[in-house]
């Protein structure tokens, strides 16, 4: 075989041996490209605008009674903290009113304390004086158990003397007694000695006439001594209970106020809650951290009614809530707790980066723009804005009505789902009129 037809037969090889090395790459490319479409995965994501709202609504503060303002603490946008006072208005009536009950509270505990212990029988120990005034209450229940005490030890002192008497009475009508019966004896001794000599004749008959009548004379007087025995028990008897009953009433009497008092107090503790939130609503503080929106009293000495609006407040907080507004045929992708991912529009994304969410709710219903006709789903995202922040590490300012961009963060797909959904598609709708 000649050179030449070697030569021929070489540059005949030389084409389809690289035509079968090219084939064999490309079916080895789309083998590779194929496994790796199946395996690698994306995030399925909803891209939908949206706007900052307040993680609560705006805060419209007032009073319930009114009053003057007395002073204006604040100015609009000043940012305030929870409990801090905005407005204050002029607290004397309620200060009155508070001083005046919180004095007679502590007047009825005095008083109690007082009471309890004239019932119990010992002395009373005070409640400590929480004010000047009160403390001059205390002095008033000291003085006037001091007087009660002097009052019941004159009263006792009498009863007992009362009592006393009679028992002397008793004394001496035993005595008495005693001297009548031993008379009465005698007389009786006497009239059995003289009977037997007036039989014989020995005594005359006037004699034994005149014992008997003595004996008889000393007889009655015996029975009026025992009777005066008797009157004089029962008037012991009497002086005591008189006594004891002197001693009753003055515990009774006591018992008495005490109850008074303890249901004047009972009525006292239920009115002091409300007198002094009465008070507290007299300082309007800011229920929430936030931003004073408007301020809407702007005279020292100016009156307001009861409810009238008087500080805005518009809440802030370490998360924002932002709405989003979805696509009707994006809103299968969407469901409560997805990770999400919030891009604030007035801050460069490439810089500030933005900030992560999760969906709290999901409109039930879409509702439709009547500028667009367009409907739409409104989807609220809770977002963490505390590590939003600037280069040098400062907070950034972010308020209700700020634009977003949200990218609402779904299921994984893999990339070969992807390139198929046109055919899928494609198959559904094939073949349909």
């Amino acid at each position: 075989m000649s050179d030449t037809h070697l030569e021929d037969l070489a540059d005949r090889i030389k084409p389809k041996a690289v035509s079968n090395l090219l084939l064999w790459l490309i079916i080895g490319f789309i083998v590779v490209f194929i496994a790796w479409a199946s395996i690698v995965k994306l995030d399925r994501t909803v891209h939908a605008p949206g706007r900052v709202v307040p993680s609560s609504r705006l805060q419209v503060l007032s009073n319930f009674e009114g009053g003057v303002v007395s002073a204006i603490l604040v100015h609009v946008g000043d940012l305030v903290k929870r409990g801090q006072p905005l407005v204050r208005l002029d607290q004397t009536q309620a200060g009155a009113e508070f001083g005046s009950s919180e004095i007679t509270v502590g007047a009825l505990n005095a008083k109690i304390a007082r009471l309890q212990a004239e019932i119990a029988g010992r002395e009373p120990v005070y409640p400590a004086a929480a004010t000047p005034e009160v403390g001059q209450q205390i002095g008033i229940e000291r003085s006037l158990h001091a007087a009660r005490m002097s009052d019941l030890a004159s009263l006792s002192a009498a009863g007992a003397a009362r009592a006393a008497q009679a028992e002397r009475a008793v004394a001496e009508a035993r005595s008495a007694y005693a001297s009548r019966v031993s008379a009465r004896d005698s007389a009786k001794r006497q009239l059995e000695m003289i009977r037997p000599l007036v039989d014989r004749g020995i005594e005359p008959q006037l004699t034994l006439i005149q014992l008997e009548n003595s004996a008889a004379v000393a007889g009655t007087d015996a029975a009026q001594a025992s009777a005066a025995i008797a009157r004089a028990q029962s008037a012991v008897a009497e002086a005591r209970a008189s006594l004891a009953q002197v001693r009753s009433s003055w515990r009774a009497q006591a018992g008495t106020d005490l109850a008074a008092a303890q249901s004047e107090m009972a009525s006292r503790q239920r009115s002091m809650p409300a007198l002094a939130a009465k008070l507290g609503r007299s300082t309007v503080a800011s229920p929430v951290d936030g931003r004073v929106n408007r301020v809407l009293v702007s005279t020292v000495g100016s009156s307001i009614g009861a409810g009238q609006p008087i500080v805005e407040v518009v809440p802030s907080a370490e998360t924002l809530t932002v709405e989003a507004l979805v696509s009707p045929k994006d809103i299968a992708a969407v469901r409560i707790g997805q990770r999400a991912r919030v891009n604030i529009t007035a801050y460069e994304s490439g810089v500030y980066g933005g900030m992560d969410g999760r969906v709290l709710t999901i409109s039930p219903d879409a509702t439709v723009e009547e500028r667009t006709g367009e409907s739409h789903y409104t989807v609220r995202v809770r977002a963490d804005a505390q590590n939003f922040r600037g280069p040098e590490g400062q907070r950034l300012v972010i308020g209700p009505g700020m634009t977003a961009d949200v990218n609402l963060i779904g299921d994984k797909r893999s990339i070969m789902a992807y390139i198929l959904t046109p055919f899928t598609r494609l198959r559904e709708e094939a073949l349909r009129e």
